[in-house]
Order: C-alpha cells, then structure tokens, then sequence
C-alpha cells in the first residue's frame, strides 16, 4: 500500500469517528460547565460566610454523575463553618487521594482543632510558611499555634495573614492577640482597635479588645465596657458573658457574675471555659456541689485537651467529697476557627 493509500485511509477513519467525538463533546461540555457554575456558587456562598447555601450547591453537585472530587473540599468547609466537624471529617475522608491538596490540608486542620484534637492539628502545620499559603491556611495555623501558647510562631502566620488579606478584621484580631501575649501593648491596641475599626458590628472584636487588651492587665471594668459593646451587638454571643462574668466576680459582685456565667452557659453550652468559671464561682460562695458539678462538666467537654490540666486538678484538690454528675455527651467546641470567637490556650487565667 502506497503512501497516499494509507493517508486517504487515516482520514476517512477520521472522518468517521468524528460525530461521534462531537457527540461525546456535545454531552460533556454543558456537564462540565454545570459543574464549574456550582462550584463558583459553592465557593461565592462561603465567601459571604453563607455556609448552608455553599451545603445546598454541593449536594446539587455531588448527586450528579462525574462530580469532581473537590465539592468534597468545599463540603467538609462548610460543615467547619457551622461547627460540625464530625462530618467535615467525614467529607475529607472520602477524598484520601487529595490529601496532598493545600486546601484539605486546610480543612483537615480547622476539623480536628474544632474536635479539640489540638495536637493532631498542630502536626499538620508545616516547620516555615508554604509559598502561597491561603489566608485561610495561616489564620487557622496562627489559632492552633495560639492554643499551645507558642505566640511569636502565631505572630508570623498572622504577620503573613495581614500581608495576604490587608482589610481583614479577625487577622488584626489575632495578631493583636499575640502582640498582646507577647508585652507589646501599643501594638495589641493598634490592632485590636484596627480590628473594631473594620468591623465595628462584629461582636468578637470588642471581647478580644476586652480580654486582651484590659482584663490580661487586671482592668477589669474597662473590660466590661467592651463586654457591654460585644454583648450589644450579640445578646447570644456567649462567650463574651463568660468573660463578663468573670469581670463582676473579680471585681467581687458575685451576683452579676453568676447571672453572665449562668447566661453563658445556656447560650453556648459546649463552652467548657464558660462552665470552668462558673464552677469556680460557685465552689467562691461555699456552693461545692454546684461547683463541682460545673468543673466536671467541662472536663467531659473537652477542656484539658483544649486548655491544660487546671480544671482537673481543682477537682482533685476541691471535690474529692461531691458526687459527680451523669456524664454528658461531648461536643464540639462552638468557637472554634470556622466562627470568629476566639478560643484561649492552656495555662491563662481565663478564655474570650
């Protein structure tokens, strides 16, 4: 068979199978673009920190045969956001093959610091700050480096995290959490106010700039006014009745500070820093049983791992003669980095 032979062959068989490659095309081209419209749907609705919306894209998605792996990423994101973390963990193990990816890793580290698996986050935190890390990567490995009070490391992600995000009110907040940490007042007021400056609706700038920047320094009552300011913005913003409370008791009004704790408590009941002051409030006034009861609560919510071993010595010094409550179940921490309270390290007097 001559050369020209074989040619003419090769472009009839083309010609052939050419409908059905535009067939093929035809069919997967609007998928692909279906696809492609629910993902930017998915990661819009996160972005305005719209998590049940960016859940509704990715079920529409992940229904559809052929969806691409990611939706699990965006998925176990939005399950971070609204505090489940369980099922966050459970989307990611669907996708071990993407463990590789920068944004599992990022998802892997908000799941497990949610779970108070604070040590297993900290392992995911790589030795020097990746080229290119997400502002989400650095602010959620600034929280878990603030959890284990290693301050100046958290300094450099949220450093880093300013850089990445110059107009971000929770990146200020952090960093001036650290200069805070670290003695350096001027800057932890400068950002702390930066952070309300930007975001003067946002109830946690006021409790950080209120524990932070007044109560770690003993001014209690400045720091109920910016209390009053958080609590203002949001009355079922729990954990800043935790730290009002623990302003009235430390400036001795005993009554004012069981009413926050108390309100604390019912409004953030996986709060275990919230039952930890409670308790001490109450073994103050003589009341061991209560006191005791609320200390052991919150170690069946996780405080030791989160904070250190402080509720569990007082109890062993403190309520070797009061019984112990039925166990309640353990849940995960609501202040965890998906929502912007913010969460205290072992070893301080007290948690925002």
């Amino acid at each position: 068979m001559d050369k020209g032979t074989r040619s003419r062959g090769r472009y009839l068989r083309t010609m052939r199978a050419t409908p059905l490659v535009l067939v093929v095309l035809l069919l997967v081209h609007p998928a692909l673009a279906q696809f492609e419209k629910l993902e930017a749907r998915s990661r819009a609705a996160l972005a305005a920190d719209k998590p049940y919306k960016a859940l509704t894209f990715t079920e529409r998605a992940l229904t559809r045969k052929g969806a691409p792996t990611h939706f699990h990423l965006i998925r176990a994101e939005a399950f971070n956001r609204i505090g489940e973390y369980g099922r966050a963990l459970e989307e990611l193990n669907k996708v071990p093959e993407l463990r590789h990816d920068p944004e599992y890793r990022t998802d892997l580290i908000g799941s497990l610091t949610g779970s108070a698996r604070i040590d297993s986050a900290l392992s995911l935190i790589q030795p020097t700050i990746p080229s290119g890390a997400s502002a989400e990567y650095l602010y959620r490995a600034g929280r878990v480096l603030v959890l284990r009070d290693r301050w100046s490391e958290a300094l450099e992600h949220f450093d880093a995290g300013v850089m990445k995000e110059p107009g971000s009110p929770r990146m200020y907040r952090e960093r001036g959490a650290c200069h805070a940490m670290l003695g350096e007042h001027d800057k932890a007021k400068a950002d702390l106010d930066e952070a309300v400056r930007l975001a003067p609706r946002d109830a946690s700038n006021y409790n950080s700039r209120g524990y932070y920047l007044h109560m770690q320094h003993g001014d209690h009552r400045s720091a109920i006014a910016d209390l009053d300011r958080a609590i203002k913005q949001d009355p079922n913003y729990g954990f800043a009745f935790s730290n009002r409370g623990w302003c009235w008791f430390q400036i001795g009004d005993t009554a004012k500070a069981l009413r926050d704790l108390r309100l604390a408590v019912r409004k953030t009941p996986s709060n275990s820093y919230a039952f930890r002051n409670l308790g001490i409030v109450e073994l103050a006034m003589g009341d061991q049983e209560k006191g005791c009861a609320d200390l052991r609560l919150a170690l069946n919510l996780g405080f030791t791992d989160r904070y250190g071993k402080e509720v569990q010595e007082r109890v062993e010094r403190d309520c070797s003669g009061a019984s112990a409550p039925m166990p309640t179940p353990v849940s995960s921490p609501l202040n965890a980095p998906g929502n912007n309270a913010p969460e205290a390290p072992k070893g301080r007097t007290n948690a925002p």
